[in-house]
């Protein structure tokens, strides 16, 4: 009888050995869709998100919600080429973009946005130069936020006199002396960051300072920094 059990164990230890494997537990490593190859050089490496994380993404019909996303690490120096990968693309996969994104998926800034077709086949993208200190990033991450009930939208009138709307804040910014600065500073002047009075303003005004969390203040003072060292380009 024990020789008749043992039997009957050892046979069916052989037919789990036996069976296939991949196809009972399949491999969640193996890659089962497309693959997006992005290459980018990265400029103004200094506005590198600290709160948020620059991510590729990939994205269906819904722009504002990633089907998938891969965070980029902070290259060392600027201008340096980098080659990122998406695996497993999605077949509802419509576009991929190289965004800003919170730690809750949520999109804070997209740079750059590539179509792709549904057609199986691996996708290859060079995005050339991306400039993070961009002008258009501060007026869709600072101004639209956090700006516009005080500074273009209120029907009371204009903080300082200064105009954060769409397609006004640049001239209302740059080379435009500040009507509340004592030292005669401008909002912005270019390539000066320290006679610039917009980092003044969010650093040390009582009613401005306390506008983002610590991190989230890091990540906007950066940005905005950089964009004037770089000679505040309305890009």
């Amino acid at each position: 009888m024990k020789n008749k059990y043992t039997g009957l164990v050892c046979s069916f230890l052989l037919m789990l050995c036996g069976c296939d494997e991949g196809t009972i537990y399949p491999d969640e490593t193996i890659d089962s869709g497309r693959t997006a190859s992005v290459t980018v050089t990265f400029k103004g490496i200094d506005a590198w998100p600290k709160e948020n994380y620059l991510s590729l993404a990939a994205f269906g019909t819904n722009t504002q919600i990633p089907l998938l996303t891969k965070r980029i690490s902070k290259p060392t120096i600027d201008g340096r080429e980098r080659t990122v990968k998406l695996n497993n693309l999605s077949p509802d996969t419509k576009s991929i973009n190289i965004a800003i994104i919170s730690n809750g998926k949520k999109v804070i800034y997209s740079y750059c946005n590539q179509p792709v077709e549904n057609n199986g086949e691996n996708i290859e993208i060079n995005f050339g130069e991306l400039e993070l200190a961009s002008f258009k990033r501060i007026q869709s991450q600072v101004f639209k936020t956090n700006c516009l009930s005080c500074h273009g939208e209120s029907s009371s009138g204009l903080a300082g006199n200064l105009d954060l709307r769409e397609n006004i804040a640049y001239k209302s910014l740059v080379n435009v002396k500040a009507p509340v600065s004592e030292e005669g500073m401008n909002y912005v002047t270019p390539g000066d960051p320290h006679n610039s009075f917009i980092l003044e303003i969010l650093e040390e005004n009582p009613i401005h300072k306390d506008m983002f969390n610590s991190t989230g203040k890091q990540e906007i003072l950066a940005l905005i920094k950089t964009w004037i060292q770089e000679g505040a380009p309305n890009n």
